[in-house]
């Protein structure tokens, strides 16, 4: 249940309302969560609102406490008031503010900062979540201090969820139990991946992968280089070499030979990396063929793809699943990503696949190694796509589409002999006049 109006007409009229709904939070059990606007001086404030408005969307959802009636009603009352809470505001001093200026118990606060020389994605977050129910006596609930993120999207999909899940006593989910036949397949099965481990190649290029890479499709040699590793010379690695500018702009990508997969397979990835502080994604892009309009093309996966020969002629390759994994992991040592996917689409069937090799945003060095992709689990034996659709998304089947079309055609068509026939009624001198 969320309050009615904490609108800023004065600082008294929001003390009335404020004591009138601690109150009635109290006789129902509620207690009163106050999501203030977070600290981002980089920007003067838009992304740190940006934090506290998706916050207070979540409790609004969720329910189970009181809550303002809108982020602004906070970011008002401040204003008025000339009160600032910044992450390293002492808890004593937003006691009183949560207490005596919104009549609350629970308290959200931080900051959210640009990181150092990171020109987007990358933030330092810091988070407090505290219960102040008991005068002098504050109960963190949750707190991340200093926290760099990876991405944007861990904000509010890994420390905002967290600290609601602790704020609702929520227990972290339990992992998912391990499936004794996807296990042993890893660890028998053989790799789809040619070459993955680098150590053959032909006039620098390895063997399974493209002799092209980056956006200008350039020759290997210069952003992505087959090198022996310095200090393990029998082991072979891909560098990528990432400019400024480039870091900031297109990034580095680097592809591998399309290999054929089975669509609703589980498959694993595995590979391991290294970076000086570039940031490094892997796509695992998945196609399939269909007619083209146009004879003769080439590979619509690449240009520059030699390996297509299972490729029919007249056909065309489009991506129609892709699994993105972002790499997280220490610099300047090597980590290892493992991930499963299943390829699938409504209205497609995912044949092929190719793996993409990307790093961007902060120039600087990524090596890659051992690249593995092994399929864990078959296709389901007893397996029921349903009608087909243009997407996940959307909920209307290609089947009533083609309906839809077919009576709108059929609407059209009666409307023109209508007209038709009404120009055929009209007399002589109508037309004259």
């Amino acid at each position: 249940m969320r309050h009615k109006p904490l609108r800023v007409l004065s600082f008294a009229a929001v003390i009335v309302f404020a004591a009138a709904s601690g109150i009635a939070a109290a006789e129902k059990g509620d207690k009163v969560v106050i999501p203030f606007p977070f600290v981002s001086k980089f920007d003067d404030g838009r992304y740190g609102q940006l934090v506290a408005d998706s916050i207070w969307k979540k409790l609004s959802r969720e329910k189970g406490f009181v809550i303002p009636e809108s982020p602004d009603d906070v970011k008002d009352l401040l204003a008025t008031n000339g009160t600032k809470i910044g992450p390293d505001t002492p808890l004593a001093e937003v006691e009183e503010i949560v207490r005596k200026t919104f009549d609350a118990q629970i308290g959200i606060w931080g900051s959210v900062e640009r990181a150092a020389g990171a020109e987007a994605e990358i933030y330092d977050l810091v988070i407090h979540c505290v219960d102040f129910s008991k005068p002098g006596e504050p109960k963190v609930i949750y707190e991340k201090v200093g926290v760099r993120t990876n991405s944007v999207s861990e904000i509010p999909h890994l420390y905002c969820k967290e600290m609601l899940d602790r704020l609702y006593e929520r227990a972290a989910p339990a992992p998912r139990g391990v499936n004794p036949e996807a296990e042993e397949r890893w660890k028998t099965g053989k790799t789809l991946v040619v070459g993955g481990d680098f150590e053959q190649a032909t006039r620098g290029v390895p063997k399974g992968w493209e002799p092209r890479a980056g956006q200008q499709r350039e020759p290997l040699g210069n952003l992505v280089k087959w090198i022996a590793e310095a200090g393990n010379e029998s082991n072979h690695i891909i560098r990528f070499t990432i400019p400024k500018a480039v870091a900031e702009a297109e990034g580095v990508m680097y592809y591998s030979l399309p290999f054929p997969i089975q669509e609703f397979a589980t498959y694993r990835f595995q590979c391991r990396w290294r970076s000086t502080g570039s940031s490094p994604k892997v796509f695992i892009k998945c196609y399939d063929e269909m007619l083209s309009d146009y004879r003769g093309v080439r590979n619509a996966v690449d240009e520059s793809d030699t390996s297509s020969g299972t490729q029919q002629s007249g056909m065309d390759r489009r991506e129609v699943y892709r699994s993105q994994q972002n790499l997280k992991g220490k610099n300047l040592v090597w980590n290892t990503q493992t991930e499963d996917f299943t390829p699938k689409h409504t209205k497609y069937s995912p044949k092929f696949a190719r793996i993409m090799l990307y790093g961007y945003l902060t120039d600087g060095i990524i090596d890659w190694d051992d690249v593995v992709i092994k399929e864990i689990l078959p296709p389901p034996t007893a397996l029921v796509k349903g009608e087909r659709r243009h997407s996940q998304a959307s909920g209307v089947t290609m089947k009533e589409m083609e309906e839809n079309e077919r009576r709108g055609q059929q609407a059209r068509e009666g409307m023109r002999r209508e007209s038709r026939a009404e120009s055929k009624k009209k007399p002589a001198g109508d037309a004259e006049e």
